[in-house]
């Protein structure tokens, strides 16, 4: 256990607690810990003491909630301006849901590449940071890797960044990469490369990122954020491919209620949007299954996916928590087609450029996808005109590059020796 140092009036007691009510497992923030080490059950971020709500005005981040936050010294804080992003009124976009009154947390304006995941890499990159590891490897569909390759850059950390090549179009120079940040594309085997990487870390000696729950603790602070700005907030909904945006939105509001600022009654109700291609976790909640396995999983995609940055590998691990976020806010899953998207995603297009607002949509459809995921669930009914609901713009903005990374090598999961692959980007 270890207690914060606030600047804010705060005695907060912070630490690791494994979930497994069998096992008596607590670490402190001193240590990245990726799982109970007795049990092997997954971990949570505890937050004991007092807490008076006040935020560190001097960050324009997520960081004024350092608090809140698994970070013990302010010192080694790696921050580009991530979060703490403007809230917008669409006015002209409640006709289309029913007169519902509808916000947009602009994380693809404020936030430096551009996508909410960058607040995860503030977080992520300064727990690295104050526990001096380097040599980092991490996967993912593109913008989490992005946005922690971007962070580690700064720093002068090194990186191995394994993503799927049917997203190359996605990566721009828009982010920070230096000679020692590898970008590594895999082949039609991206649904393996999750074991290929953390292998990759474990041959290699190197440091695999990043535990669940210290990714999921970055998202509360959008909990924080809204609970300030829009204390009156009947929903909250973003596109989702593994959930973890909404896991951490509620574990924010269970730390308010716990900590006595809000009531229980008064969390938004939780809204995820899937795309259909990639929509095994919205048909499992509404089947009623509480778990996924690996063979719900699609073997294999088309070559022209809709938008393939929602074609994570993390659903089976994420699950669980997903169920229970949607079950405790009484929350709501649904998934839309891409011709529906087409169909029903022009008036936010218009809206945004009306605002002058950047969105890349030859980069990613999020933003669309989550939209028409609303307008959707406006058609059957579910919104009324005395309802608010914040749509978080999860991405992508701000990214004005048009020029492309090359990898530095190509992998087949299946195939390619993991010592091989290192001391081939070794001889680089």
């Amino acid at each position: 256990m270890f207690e914060k140092i606030s600047a804010t009036g705060n005695t907060i007691r912070a630490f690791q607690k494994g979930t497994n009510p069998g096992y008596k497992e607590e670490y402190g923030l001193d240590e990245m810990v990726a799982a109970g080490k007795e049990s092997g059950s997954r971990l949570e971020h505890i937050f004991d003491g007092i807490y008076n709500g006040k935020i560190y005005e001097e960050y324009n981040s997520i960081w004024q909630d350092f608090d809140l936050l698994p970070l013990q010294d302010r010192n080694n804080i790696v921050s580009l301006g991530e979060g703490a992003s403007e809230l917008i009124e669409f006015e002209e976009l409640s006709s289309v849901i029913n007169g519902a009154k509808l916000y947009l947390l602009m994380d693809s304006e404020k936030n430096p590449t551009g996508t909410f995941k960058d607040r995860e890499a503030s977080l992520i990159i300064s727990r690295c940071q104050e526990l001096g590891l380097n040599n980092l490897v991490f996967y993912s569909t593109g913008n989490t890797g992005r946005a922690y390759t971007n962070y580690a850059a700064q720093l002068g950390l090194t990186t191995y960044f394994f993503m799927p090549g049917t997203c190359h179009y996605k990566n721009t120079r828009h982010i920070r990469k230096n000679r020692n940040n590898y970008i590594i594309y895999v082949d039609d085997h991206y649904p393996k490369i999750s074991p290929y990487a953390k292998q990759f870390a474990k041959v290699n000696g190197l440091t695999s990122l990043a535990p669940l729950h210290d990714r999921t603790e970055a998202y509360a602070t959008v909990a924080y954020e809204q609970f300030r700005k829009l204390p009156k907030c009947d929903f909250f909904l973003q596109t989702i491919a593994s959930g973890m945006g909404p896991i951490g939105f509620l574990r924010g509001h269970k730390n308010l209620v716990k900590f006595g600022l809000e009531r229980q009654e008064d969390i938004p109700r939780i809204i995820c949007i899937q795309a259909s291609e990639m929509s095994v976790m919205s048909r499992a909640y509404n089947s009623g299954r509480t778990i996924l396995t690996q063979n719900d999983l699609p073997k294999t995609f088309t070559d022209d996916l809709f938008e393939p940055t929602l074609n994570s590998t993390n659903p089976v691990n994420n699950y669980p928590d997903l169920y229970n976020c949607l079950q405790e806010s009484d929350g709501l899953i649904t998934h839309v087609d891409p011709d529906y998207v087409k169909e029903k995603s022009q008036p936010l297009l218009d809206a945004f450029k009306n605002r002058k607002l950047g969105l890349r949509t030859d980069l990613e459809l999020s933003n669309l996808i989550g939209f028409a995921g609303l307008v959707s669930l406006a058609e059957k009914g579910h919104f009324q005109p005395n309802q608010t609901i914040m749509m978080l713009s999860c991405g992508k903005g701000k990214d004005k590059s048009t020029e492309l990374y090359e990898p530095d090598a190509w992998v087949n999961p299946e195939r390619d020796d993991p010592l091989v692959l290192k001391q081939k980007l070794d001889s680089l």
